[in-house]
């Protein structure tokens, strides 16, 4: 794990895996970043088992819309996994957990860490292997973010962190130039990417007990500004999570 020009605690992480092989209750910061690394190395058996050991199906009955966050920080551990399901690397070949048209990969993931144990405030950009997360600003920009969504949405300033999947609109747009209706083909895929890493998210958190909610509602010129994004990538969706209020 790597997290560049940023001071993390190690000593201070332990997270709650339940059903890991044989592995039960309390372990350190170290074993979980063994387990996933387990998982970057194509053992996908061990994914199903992390966490709370409960099904898709469970996961799926689980998920809710949740905009009510507590103070409490969330674990780095919790958090990498979260990147990881939303895009990150499940086996050798380069394939990844959600799909992509004609494997082109055109996401971009940033996560703004607000309360994220070990990790300081700003925005990190987020590499494949969900591992690397390399300090794109050094400051929390959380308020900014809610400032610049569509009305009133207090919930993006009250999360312990956001995943924002931005995406190379060109890149997708050039790929898929020669499908009708031509010029927007690309971008039609870029949507649907982005909505089956958000649901990863949204199935991950729920196995976490975090509370999430997806916020698409944003205005795109001035989110990019906030997020110092280079085009031709451009923000689609933020997704804000947290600890549950009633925690």
């Amino acid at each position: 794990m790597a997290i560049r020009n940023s001071k993390v605690s190690k000593s201070c992480s332990t997270t709650r895996v339940l059903t890991l092989g044989n592995r039960t209750g309390d372990v350190s910061f170290a074993e979980c970043e063994a387990d996933i690394d387990k998982i970057l190395e194509g053992n996908r058996n061990v994914v199903f088992e992390i966490v709370k050991g409960i099904t898709l199906a469970q996961a799926m009955a689980e998920r809710r819309t949740q905009r009510e966050f507590s103070q409490q920080a969330v674990s780095l551990n919790i958090v990498q996994r979260l990147l990881w399901a939303a895009y990150g690397v499940s086996e050798d070949a380069g394939k990844r957990t959600s799909p992509s048209a004609h494997a082109l990969h055109p996401l971009r993931l940033y996560t703004c860490v607000g309360r994220i144990e070990g990790v300081e405030p700003g925005v990190y950009a987020i590499a494949p292997n969900a591992r690397d997360m390399n300090l794109h600003i050094d400051h929390d920009v959380r308020a900014d973010l809610e400032r610049v969504a569509l009305e009133d949405q207090p919930w993006i300033g009250n999360a312990a962190g956001i995943i924002t999947i931005c995406a190379d609109m060109v890149a997708a747009t050039s790929a898929f130039a020669d499908q009708p209706p031509y010029g927007t083909r690309g971008q039609r895929y870029v949507h649907i990417e982005a909505g089956a890493a958000a649901q990863n998210i949204y199935l991950q958190t729920a196995a976490e007990g975090l509370a999430c909610v997806l916020v698409a509602g944003i205005q795109d010129e001035a989110t990019a500004g906030v997020l110092n994004l280079a085009a031709p990538v451009a923000p689609v969706l933020h997704m804000c999570f947290g600890w549950p209020e009633s925690n």
